[in-house]
């Protein structure tokens, strides 16, 4: 498979009254482009990486990209049937992907590809950190604090011994579901190739490992159930008690739950910071790219 990045951006006016709030110093570049053209039905497509650059991104702690418009040379719109609202990247590295549909078969170039970029930058509002002190002493229990609950955010630590119990009860509420959403899936691909057959069986197959990775948690994780009824919460980190962060040594959620692990015991002291979506903690960047070369 070919990659080749070409192409050059604009970065347009920034209208004052925007919300998100607007960004000072966001750029745009082409990275690299996966071109999956088939006449197939699925499994196919366009993927392009943005790479982003600017001051700006200095104090963002997640980004994602919203397309507005994407075109080949030929004119064929190439944006996604279906249009769901794409999910915040809290990664460290500074590029963003976009999945777009097939070109067509002779096209050589994006025409244009355009949209906005949006930034979560809590340093932007104070109202976007939630801090909950002395954390482990609220194990097994539920946090009521205004800060949350005027947000429709709801925060339970949950102990190991409790999560481990409660395995036979998510494995069944599991099963269930993987079963019926592997019943509409194959529905779905009636008369899909051997190969794209093949395909859901490794994801259905990855979804079950997955499961069982959520219930083998350490003494030293951190469990929490998140109640989010308005998509709020971005992210969650775990301070001591002078502010310092804590690394863990990674992170896996699964509906309400999400699980921390750390190879050490937090100290007594240790905080939660709840880092919450709010609309001053929100900046936008508009860009288009032009001419973009494809492999």
């Amino acid at each position: 498979m070919r990659r080749r990045s070409s192409g050059y951006f604009f970065i347009l006016p920034l209208a004052l009254t925007a919300v998100p709030l607007s960004a000072q110093d966001v750029r745009v570049s082409p990275g690299t482009i996966e071109d999956r053209r088939t006449t197939g039905k699925f499994f196919g497509g366009l993927e392009v990486e943005l790479k982003l650059t600017g001051d700006d991104l200095a104090d963002a702690k997640a980004k994602r990209v919203i397309v507005s418009k994407a075109v080949d040379e030929t004119g064929r719109d190439l944006l996604p049937d279906e249009r769901k609202e794409p999910d915040f990247s809290t990664s460290s590295g500074s590029d963003l992907k976009v999945s777009l549909k097939n070109p067509a078969r002779g096209s050589t170039a994006l025409k244009e590809i355009s949209g906005h970029i949006e930034l979560f930058t809590p340093s932007r509002d104070p109202a976007s950190v939630v801090t909950i002190d002395r954390l482990l002493s609220r194990m097994d229990k539920s946090i009521s604090m205004p800060a949350l609950r005027n947000q429709k955010i709801e925060v339970a630590v949950v102990s190991p011994k409790a999560h481990r119990a409660n395995a036979a009860k998510r494995k069944a509420e599991f099963e269930k579901e993987m079963a019926k959403n592997k019943a509409e899936m194959e529905k779905e691909m009636k008369g899909a190739s051997a190969e794209a057959a093949k395909a859901l069986e490794a994801i259905m197959g990855l979804a079950q490992a997955f499961s069982g990775m959520m219930d083998e948690v350490g003494d030293n994780d951190l469990i929490l159930r998140v109640k989010d009824e308005e998509n709020r919460v971005m992210d969650v980190e775990v301070t001591r008690a002078g502010g310092e962060e804590i690394s863990s040594n990674g992170s896996m959620s699964s509906g309400e739950l999400r699980v921390m692990n750390f190879s050490e015991k937090l100290p007594a002291d240790a905080k939660l910071k709840v880092l919450v979506k709010t609309k001053k903690s929100l900046v936008s960047a508009p860009f288009t790219l032009s001419n973009v070369s494809l492999p």
